[in-house]
């Protein structure tokens, strides 16, 4: 399969990345002042997937994000190139901190968000439209709750891998995920002092019980792929 290179923005410097990618220069969609961002006042060293909860486009969510007063960094789409899910930027996260997620994690992480309907609760109901192709694991606990919870496309895990791979490389940030002491996948809320210690690659659900996404399914399906 052929690789689709493209660039994202770090620093005002081009980073290559194995994915195709469309910056906010080259689609014009941005924030540059509060409550969607503010100025970025400590460097990254931490990494959250998230899902969207949605199968929007990249206007949409741009559109949805900016009502809500929110902001991110990349957003994986459900558009496919040459087998990799195109990836949309929309600020330099060296340069600006968008309003994604809060706490102390949030003021020093990056946040990929990636396009996908995540569960339908309850559980037993069946997606229609945009989404509906999607894999769908039954009964995945998470946070002590069962949920059937929709996989990612391949495209989108292969992009997201690529992402994050250069995103490490690029800000040194450590290419791990959180573990147990026995070296297990951590399935669970991570402890503050777990929170304010940790470098490296988490889902929104290791830093708030209020959150499910990913679900943990991208972290093994990424371990797999090698990214740590």
């Amino acid at each position: 399969m052929a690789v689709v290179v493209g660039d994202v923005i770090l620093g005002g410097k081009k980073i290559q990345v194995g994915a195709p990618v469309v910056t906010w220069e080259q689609h014009g969609m941005t924030w540059s002042k509060a409550p969607n961002v503010t100025p970025r006042q400590l460097d990254p060293d931490l990494i959250i997937w998230h899902w969207t909860g949605g199968e929007n486009s990249p206007e949409g969510f741009f559109g949805n994000l900016n009502n809500r007063g929110l902001g991110i960094t990349f957003y994986v789409t459900r558009e496919i190139v040459d087998g990799y899910a195109v990836i949309y930027q929309y600020v330099d996260p060296c340069v600006w901190d968008p309003k994604d997620t809060g706490g102390g994690m949030g003021k020093r992480s990056i946040s990929l968000e990636i396009a996908s309907y995540g569960f339908l609760w309850p559980r037993g109901k069946t997606k229609t439209g945009r989404g509906s192709d999607r894999e769908v694991v039954k009964g995945l606990r998470v946070h002590g709750v069962k949920y059937d919870v929709a996989r990612f496309y391949p495209a989108q895990v292969r992009s997201v891998a690529a992402l994050t791979k250069a995103l490490c490389v690029e800000l040194n940030i450590p290419m791990r995920f959180p573990r147990e002491a026995d070296g297990s996948l951590m399935r669970r809320v991570m402890e503050n002092p777990e929170q304010r210690s940790f470098k490296g690659i988490i889902e929104h659900a290791h830093k708030t019980d209020k959150k499910v996404d990913c679900g943990y399914l991208l972290v093994e399906e990424l371990e797999y792929l090698e990214v740590a």
